[in-house]
């Protein structure tokens, strides 16, 4: 009589597959485009993110979605759409009320400013790279689980290709980025991504997960691997990209990578504890083997930035630019999407140099540029994040990934990289989906 064992899931439809290999083929390309910090690389980098997803998007679409779009979604899309629509439009009236235009720029000239946006380029570039990010989070949001996790190991290939590339690269003193572009500094330790903080916040992202992929259950590749190998995988991914971090010397990365790694080993504990699963010792292990990487690379560059630093740093000039020198009501109205940098020309003192197309900041720079309505649609997240919240080993890395970033944005621009914003969107998709609650054994 033939062994009874589990079922074999079906194959997922062939259009799905196709979404998920495109999806995969964005996140392996994206961070090699020089950390998108010339224009050049920056249309190079939201073309390719809007044509992969825009097809990935068009092939799921081909077949009835695992889950239908939610309302909430809709309305989202729909209240940013709005507001980009009346921000670049060429209304007098709303130039009046809602411009961001001092005085002497709205009475200069034959020609007055025509749109509430200052950059209405800039507006529409932002509205072009949501779409393109809508679309990841909601081919995440309905994409079977297996198919889900083939992109988680896109995103893994691509956080281990950065940490290992960047130390190579270091070590050897290579002057180039991919043999193509002239590299800025070999001081610190930087993959494809140009800028540390860019790195470090890339890997800050990835990193939890990096660890956890070894031991989620049916993961391709990896799930029938042996124990002993997968903690091995495990151990070695995690001081990998330890090392790497530590090594950027990116003060905030590195602080917001740990952060995130503590976080996973948090609630990694309680899923274990609730869900009576296997042991917590692995992931204390990778996170041993972090600080050993880190050690072993060593952190005194790092060290030696944060005491010649401390806190003394020319970003938060720029933060009390903006909360003393624009207008309260700003702050209510926004200044349009991606206006900042030509509303922040107007009021940067000349000690401020270097380039501001960012506010190093991207929580503040969200609601100066969207005001009431962005703190209400940062809220809408919250609340669908809070109300699908379970743990799962695939939710634990998530939820640990995305409070690294979020502490990163409290001090640097990496929400603004493509490479970033598409690994963002597939774990926020992910995680607003409803999830079953399993019933509890009495």
């Amino acid at each position: 009589m033939p062994e009874l064992g589990r079922r074999r899931a079906a194959p997922a439809p062939w259009n799905w597959q196709v979404a998920a290999l495109l999806s995969a083929l964005t996140v392996l390309l994206l961070p090699l485009m020089f950390g998108q910090r010339s224009p050049e690389t920056v249309t190079a980098s939201l073309l390719a993110m809007t044509v992969l997803t825009l097809l990935a998007v068009l092939c799921a679409s081909l077949s009835e979605a695992k889950r239908p779009m939610p309302a909430s979604w809709l309305a989202f899309a729909g209240l940013l759409s709005a507001m980009v629509l009346i921000q670049i439009l060429p209304l007098p009236f709303l130039v009046n009320w809602f411009g961001p235009y001092p005085e002497l720029v709205m009475q200069a000239g034959d020609v007055p400013p025509l749109s509430w946006s200052p950059d209405p380029g800039a507006s529409i570039r932002g509205w072009v790279a949501f779409i393109a990010l809508f679309g990841l989070a909601w081919l995440a949001y309905s994409m079977p689980r297996r198919l889900r996790y083939w992109i988680w190991l896109s995103v893994v290939a691509a956080a281990l290709f950065q940490a290992l590339y960047g130390l190579l690269a270091h070590a050897g003193g290579s002057e180039t980025v991919l043999g193509i572009w002239p590299r800025a500094s070999n001081a610190n330790v930087y993959g494809s991504l140009y800028h540390r903080g860019a790195f470090a916040a890339y890997l800050a992202l990835t990193w939890p997960l990096a660890v956890a992929v070894w031991h989620m259950r049916d993961m391709p590749l990896l799930g029938r691997l042996p124990r002993e190998l997968k903690i091995a995988g495990s151990v070695v991914s995690a001081a990998l990209i330890g090392a790497a971090i530590v090594g950027s010397t990116s003060r905030l990365g590195a602080a917001a990578g740990l952060f995130g790694m503590l976080l996973m080993l948090i609630l990694w504990s309680r899923h274990r504890r609730r869900t009576g699963g296997g042991s917590l010792w692995p992931a204390v292990l990778a996170v041993t083997a972090t600080a050993i990487g880190a050690l072993w690379f060593g952190v005194a560059p790092l060290a030696e930035r944060v005491i010649e630093g401390g806190i003394d740093d020319v970003r938060f000039d720029a933060y009390a630019v903006v909360l003393t020198e624009f207008p309260r009501q700003w702050f209510v109205h926004g200044i349009g999407l991606g206006g900042f940098e030509a509303v922040f020309k107007q009021y940067r003192p000349p000690q401020i140099g270097g380039q501001w197309d960012y506010l190093h900041n991207d929580a503040l720079q969200w609601i100066v540029e969207m005001g009431v309505v962005g703190v209400a649609m940062l809220l809408m997240v919250l609340v669908g994040l809070w109300r699908n919240a379970r743990l799962s080993t695939e939710r634990v890395a998530l939820y640990a990934g995305l409070a690294a970033l979020a502490l990163v944005g409290l001090g640097d621009y990496s929400w603004h990289i493509p490479a970033t914003q598409t690994v963002l969107a597939l774990y926020l998709g992910t995680l607003l989906a409803p999830t079953r609650r399993r019933r509890r054994r009495h």
